[in-house]
């Protein structure tokens, strides 16, 4: 046992942190665990390693500091001196860290490993099944906390561990849209909105293999029907690799991925590029989206979602065929038009049952699914 654990018999749990993006699926349980007399917890700024993602370290770190956050860096961060009791995980992918914080490197160091899904998995395709339930830190690690029983039951389908390690808490995530009505969103986003009535749109940024986005079919019909009705406001929050996505397929440049975001505000496009969702899903009154976490997880907000489906991709796997049941789908600018006019008009056909089946696909809606991770954490540290 180590000196500082002896006298303060306190257990040490490490949070990764790879993406602002991802602080929202952890953010409760930090906070459980900072306000725990027998915990510590320390999280560990590690570097986000992807070739559609340009990660800035200065942008992480101010991040954390922006919301208070104390942190350390992994590069210096001494993972044998540490004496860590548990680690969490935001992200199944090992490749996208550093070597050290690799699964079966910190497996050896920390006795309890446990992973939080980055994302509420809606893709389909036999090779996704893969990446969301087969990776290391999926397959292998002490828990996998879940938000529902349906993706405990994606884990014993397609996970090739079977589903005895996962923990159905509900997603942290879900815990910042508990109240989400009295959610303080950022002025300058209420001030681009001006009065108007703000649709979200969701864009992936699979232009290629597996084909969930709609961006390149659909952009410029979505451009000229927001351009056609002015009492609406079309708030763009695109999938975090769409902009990188875009260069690295030499469909645009850095240069031409500027202009574009300067044609989208000319174009009255409001682009969001925050690191909490929660200011554009409060702010918005419905969404549109490709395949993606937003799919799912607007769900929550209980407000209208239309689905963006691109008939020659990969489309959803079993939750997400399950949730767009509740929701309008389209792949053509007629679809959008139908669904933004009974937006309009304030129709809402599906809106009774759409809230009744929040529940179906998130565990414990009530705000303290970070609490219960912790305390499973903690059982599993005991």
């Amino acid at each position: 046992m180590h000196n500082d654990k002896a006298s303060t018999f306190k257990r040490r749990l490490a949070i990764l942190y790879q993406l602002p993006e991802s602080w929202a699926n952890v953010r409760t349980v930090w906070e459980a665990a900072r306000d725990d007399a027998n915990l510590e917890v320390i999280v560990v700024m590690l570097p986000f390693i992807h070739n559609d993602y340009q990660w800035q370290r200065e942008a992480a770190e101010a991040h954390l500091n922006d919301m208070g956050v104390p942190f350390l860096a992994w590069d210096a961060f001494d993972l044998d001196k540490a004496g860590l009791d548990a680690v969490l995980y935001t992200s199944p992918y090992d490749e996208t860290r550093p070597p050290a914080y690799r699964f079966a490197n910190l497996r050896q160091r920390v006795p309890c490993t446990a992973y939080i899904p980055y994302g509420l998995e809606v893709g389909g395709g036999e090779h996704n099944y893969v990446y969301q339930y087969g990776q290391p830190v999926t397959a292998l690690a002490t828990a996998v906390f879940v938000r529902s029983e349906g993706v405990r039951q994606m884990f014993a389908r397609h996970c090739p561990t079977g589903a005895g390690h996962v923990q159905v808490t509900g997603h942290p995530r879900m815990d910042g849209l508990m109240d989400l009505a009295n959610f303080e969103v950022d002025p300058a986003l209420r001030e681009a909105i001006a009065g108007r009535r703000a649709v979200l749109w969701n864009a992936h940024f699979s232009f290629d293999g597996d084909l969930w986005s709609t961006f390149d079919q659909l952009a410029g019909d979505m451009l000229d029907i927001f351009a056609s009705r002015p009492d609406l406001a079309l708030v763009f929050r695109p999938h975090p690799l769409l902009w990188q996505k875009l260069i690295n397929l030499n469909i645009l440049d850095a240069s031409g991925i500027l202009a574009l975001k300067n044609e989208l505000l000319a174009r009255g496009v409001i682009v969001d590029g925050r690191a909490d969702h929660r200011h554009a899903f409060a702010a918005s009154e419905a969404m549109m989206s490709d395949v993606g976490s937003f799919l799912m997880e607007y769900l929550g907000t209980g407000k209208p979602v239309l689905y963006l489906c691109n008939p020659d991709g990969l489309g959803l796997n079993e939750e997400g065929s399950a949730v767009v049941r509740h929701y309008q789908s389209t792949s053509d600018a007629l679809g959008i038009c139908k669904f933004l006019d009974q937006l309009s008009h304030g129709e809402d056909a599906q809106g009774a049952s759409r809230r009744a089946a929040i529940d179906d696909f998130f565990h414990g809606f009530n705000g303290q699914a970070g609490q219960r991770v912790v305390a499973v954490l903690k059982e599993l540290m005991a």
